[in-house]
């Protein structure tokens, strides 16, 4: 067990450090910190690794703005986005992923396979502002546009509008509630469709296989109900293994993110780290790909260590090598 788990702290370095090479290669490419080059190259390299240490990620050379502060203004709402998404796309994509398992309904099964191919191959970046249109015009209070509307006043205490619209202490609170989930839905669900699609197909494809092992038969065989069956044998050998795709789902999250925060206004990462690429904003574009890369490592190493503990082959795996 502790050699694999210094095999994993050991990878999870290396990708730090060939991260931090690239996010310092793109800061050098900025004329004003050609200075950091002097005398070597790899002086000015410990150089930044030290102000990452220490939280400084520098300051913006558009604004002047700190970009450690501009971080922690711009990443939880691109969080809230993918962590909700994340959440309608399980609650809808495993159920639509068993009835596409059916044993005695293949329209159902080929329906919903037509359903998850037609999802994945539609371009997000081209059916946001299509709904977002289609919405506006037939007058959905969710074509709206931002996090909520400037005229309330949330007091950021987690910077999760969503969690923070609890402790709002004003007459109309259920009014900013209201207005902060009418923003959030119509982002919401655009972003949730390929997600989902990709789980309905895992939870599908993975049924069907789990429906040819011979203890599923022996379960079917004793007069075991198909909902006994689905609970006990198929359910618990398919989350496990769905754990393990999170990690890819949320970098394809973070990716649309990019694509649509713009179109729907959304003070998000992947809205200002477009605006930085756009501007020539070099310390942006290096703070933004350095932040990006460590959530997507945080969640990969929390998504293992859930692994961890919920499948028991993985257990048996760490203690074995």
């Amino acid at each position: 067990m502790l050699s694999a788990f210094l095999r994993r702290t050991l990878l999870a370095l290396m990708t730090l450090f060939m991260l931090s090479l690239i996010s310092y290669a793109i800061l050098l490419k900025d004329p004003l910190n050609a200075e950091l080059a002097i005398p070597h190259i790899y002086s000015g390299y410990f150089v930044y690794i030290q102000n990452l240490l220490h939280g400084n990620l520098g300051i913006s050379y558009q604004g002047g703005e700190s970009l450690t502060r501009t971080i922690f203004a711009v990443l939880p709402p691109t969080l809230e986005l993918c962590f909700t998404a994340m959440l309608l796309a399980m609650i809808f994509g495993i159920p639509l992923g068993f009835l596409g398992a059916i044993p005695d309904k293949p329209w159902l099964s080929h329906f919903v396979r037509a359903t998850y191919l037609v999802g994945l191959s539609i371009p997000i970046f081209w059916l946001a502002p299509i709904v977002l249109y289609f919405s506006a015009i037939q007058g959905w209070e969710i074509s709206a546009i931002g996090q909520y509307n400037l005229l309330y006043d949330i007091p950021t205490i987690s910077g999760f509008p969503l969690i923070d619209m609890w402790f709002v202490d004003v007459p109309y609170r259920l009014k900013i509630i209201q207005n902060v989930l009418q923003h959030l839905a119509l982002v919401t669900l655009v972003l949730t469709i390929l997600p989902m699609m990709e789980i309905v197909r895992f939870i599908q494809q993975r049924t069907l296989y789990l429906r040819t092992q011979n203890y599923i038969k022996v379960a079917l065989s004793r007069e075991a109900t198909k909902f006994q069956v689905l609970y006990k044998f198929v359910l618990r050998n398919s989350l496990p293994q769905l754990v393990s795709q999170f990690p890819r789902l949320f970098i394809l999250l973070i990716t649309q993110c990019m694509l649509i925060e713009g179109t729907f206004g959304w003070p998000g990462i992947g809205n200002w780290l477009i605006n930085a690429v756009r501007s020539q904003d070099y310390n942006s574009i290096s703070a933004g790909v350095m932040v990006i890369g460590l959530c997507i490592l945080c969640v990969n190493i929390l998504m293992q260590s859930l692994m961890f503990l919920l499948d028991p082959f993985n257990k048996k795996g760490w203690y074995v090598k």
